[in-house]
């Protein structure tokens, strides 16, 4: 048995019995809504014509109250929460070109093919015309997740970590960056994580300790990189060096919880409950 990992950027938990790390997801971002919610969430089943007929009545709709880059962003938020990494990851690309001047499309595409020919020149395309952070965060999201439907496809991965590393670049405060960064890294480089038996061959397990424990150097209880760290090392066969992180944050929970940062009981709380649960499995698979 395996330890799997639910991604969430502010709330992780740990849970063992399954093999394989789940889906990179982010807190919504908060665009403009669209009024026909009812119609949204019926074009995600209409064919390719019906999507483009609709799509070009509520542009039509929106544009009056409401930037096409929005509109693009929440129908990309839709694609994420079905499952679509593809067509999340181009209606991404949308509206990071309709957010900002029509020069941003000949740096940023719409597709990955453009997308991979424009890294080289990507911090450069954000000094000049600034995206928003959460957009971009979002869109990381979407093509770590396309490609690790694909076990890890090379180019999608490449694409994912470039987006993550220039956000750190740009904001080297926020550790929800070079979080996402390790979660890639490892899972990319795991055996467990290959697709019909392919295996993209990625080496980069030490990166992701580092990025983790230079985050936790500043963040000792940043709770869902302690979580990570813990199941990196269980993953990592090191199942007595992953339970003294879990009994580390097992400590750090409950301080939490005294600071009063935690306000229900602390068997009500989901991370302490996973990690008990993760603890006494540990115990289990050494006995």
């Amino acid at each position: 048995m395996g330890i799997r990992l639910l991604l969430f950027t502010f709330l992780l938990f740990a849970i063992l019995d399954c093999k394989n790390l789940s889906k990179f997801s982010s807190k919504a971002a908060k665009p403009p809504t669209v009024e026909d919610l009812d119609a949204w969430k019926r074009r995600l089943n209409m064919d390719e014509s019906e999507i483009v007929e609709l799509e070009k009545k509520i542009r039509e709709m929106a544009s009056k109250t409401r930037s096409a880059g929005a509109l693009s962003w929440k129908i990309a938020q839709g694609y994420m929460k079905i499952g679509d990494y593809d067509l999340a990851s181009k209606y991404y690309n949308k509206a990071i070109q309709e957010e900002g001047s029509g020069k941003k499309a000949e740096v940023i595409g719409a597709d990955v093919h453009f997308f991979e020919s424009a890294l080289p020149y990507f911090d450069r395309a954000l000094l000049q015309m600034p995206v928003e952070q959460q957009l971009l965060f979002e869109t990381g999201l979407s093509y770590a997740n396309a490609s690790k439907d694909r076990g890890w496809e090379p180019k999608r991965r490449e694409i994912a970590i470039d987006i993550f590393q220039s956000l750190t670049r740009q904001d080297p405060r926020d550790s929800r960056f070079p979080y996402q960064l390790a979660l890639i890294y490892f899972d990319s480089s795991m055996a467990d994580s290959s697709w019909e038996g392919v295996n993209a061959g990625f080496h980069d397990q030490d990166k992701a300790f580092v990025l983790l424990d230079s985050v936790l150097k500043k963040e000792p209880r940043n709770v869902p990189v302690l979580f990570a760290k813990a199941n990196f090392l269980f993953r990592s066969g090191k199942a007595e060096e992953s339970k003294e992180i879990y009994l580390h944050l097992k400590s750090t929970i409950e301080s939490l919880k005294k600071d009063g940062f935690i306000k229900e009981k602390l068997e009500e709380n989901e991370s302490y409950k996973n990690v008990m649960n993760n603890l006494k499995k540990i115990d289990v698979k050494e006995n």
